[in-house]
């Protein structure tokens, strides 16, 4: 072990020149291999911030698993996204990607590192790891927002075939439908009034859009169907607004008993137990004060306006199905019906145009009203290394090390080996 010791310091000073050049080279060589290779690695931050986040669940509620944010699917759209498509695979890629937390402090830690490491041959042509790394995680993004955003069902119109069923009911289709959209981008608006999207449009503008389909464009339409009795089939038609009408009618009729019955207990009701108290009730400011009231009377004259009203309703709903029914009964003129309903058919294909068209606005403004609103929910990071880390001084220093070793034990080895071949010529 002596001899050992002996020579390496006697290699280390005889060679000391060559072991600082050959030092200097392995140290450059090392540093310009992994600078060289540094484009073909990156890694980015992936930080979720949305209220479910801490407690290891998605915004709707299930489990988080950070080893399913990276599916085929999402991969395949961040590499078509960069234009690799012809160059890379996807199954390939998903296995050079790993995700780690960022801190082993929390088992529900809400931060990970993503990092893709191009295999050695992998071509990804004029783009860089680390640009392909971030169209994968903006893929992802894009991904995470389509799916927890706002529900969209209520942006899902399913525009109905009307001949396959009455004018009538197609025009009340889109009257509920409308209706529906109105309320939702009105709870939009009410939370951001300013919203803008990137085409300048506003939920204001949209509703107002909507309103105007409803009152003009669907009025019209059902103002054709009703004065000029369009149908698709007449006596099918007919059948149904006599069932309708029979169920109308009695159920005015049953109002209008219910009516007699409260005007006739009105009418009997003793004197003494219909006081004048005072009860406490709160005003519009929700302050107390003293309201007056008639004991016994206020609920039964409540009820004898509810079933006069009622009975007023229906018999409007009555005479406008009798007026519907003797319309569609009367003498047909194949050839004017046969206007009347092309008439309609072509004006609801205008309306089903518009509503398409006003449905894609919707779409964008809601898309963009939901990535406005959660931008933060899911953020990126990209790792910039610095030189060093680029570089990779402490490795190419480690390997350096290492081979001035391996060069010192070598030089040590090859002058034991001429000292004993020395020894051996002297005899």
């Amino acid at each position: 072990m002596k001899n050992l010791a002996t020579r390496v310091v006697f290699v280390l000073r005889k060679y000391f020149l060559w072991i600082l050049i050959f030092s200097i080279v392995m140290l450059l060589a090392s540093c310009l291999w992994s600078y060289r290779e540094s484009p073909r690695s990156a890694s980015v931050v992936l930080t979720f911030t949305y209220p479910n986040a801490s407690e290891g669940l998605f915004p709707n509620g299930s489990y988080f698993n950070a080893y399913d944010i990276f599916t085929d699917d999402i991969v395949e759209t961040g590499i078509r996204n960069a234009g690799l498509e012809e160059m890379v695979q996807t199954g390939k890629l998903a296995d050079e990607i790993s995700i780690l937390p960022r801190s082993n402090a929390s088992l529900l830690t809400t931060q990970f590192v993503v990092t893709y490491n191009a295999r050695r041959g992998e071509q990804l042509g004029a783009v860089s790891a680390e640009g392909l790394l971030h169209s994968i995680v903006y893929a992802y993004i894009d991904h995470f927002h389509n799916t927890y955003s706002n529900d969209q069902l209520v942006l899902n119109l399913n525009v109905v075939d009307e001949e396959k069923m009455e004018y009538i009911d197609y025009v009340k289709y889109y009257n509920s439908a409308l209706n529906q959209l109105k309320k939702y981008l009105r709870s939009q608006q009410d939370n951001n009034k300013d919203f803008v999207s990137s085409d300048g449009t506003t939920f204001q503008e949209l509703i107002n859009i909507l309103e105007r389909y409803r009152l003009t464009s669907l009025k019209e339409i059902e103002a054709i169907i009703t004065e000029r009795g369009v149908t698709h089939d007449r006596n099918a038609y007919i059948a149904r607004l006599n069932y309708e009408l029979w169920d109308k009618s009695n159920t005015y009729t049953l109002n209008r008993n219910m009516q007699e019955l409260y005007n006739n207990i009105l009418q009997d009701y003793k004197s003494e137990l219909t006081s004048v108290v005072f009860v406490p009730a709160l005003d519009s400011n929700r302050e107390f004060y003293m309201s007056k009231t008639r004991v016994g009377i206020d609920t039964y004259s409540l009820n004898v306006t509810n079933y006069e009203e009622a009975a007023e309703e229906i018999k409007r709903q009555i005479d406008q199905t009798s007026q519907n029914i003797n319309t569609i009964k009367a003498p047909a003129n194949t050839s004017a019906a046969a206007f009347n309903a092309k008439r309609v058919d072509s004006y609801l294909a205008i309306l089903k145009e518009q509503i398409d068209a006003t449905m894609s606005k919707i779409r964008v403004i809601e898309k963009e009203y939901s990535k406005y609103k959660n931008h933060n929910y899911v953020t990126m990071t990209p790792v910039v290394p610095d030189f060093t880390e680029r570089i990779g001084l402490k490795s190419a220093i480690l390997f350096t090390v290492i081979m001035d070793v391996v060069l010192v034990t070598i030089l040590a080895f090859l002058k034991r080996e001429k000292k004993a071949s020395e020894e051996v010529d002297k005899y």
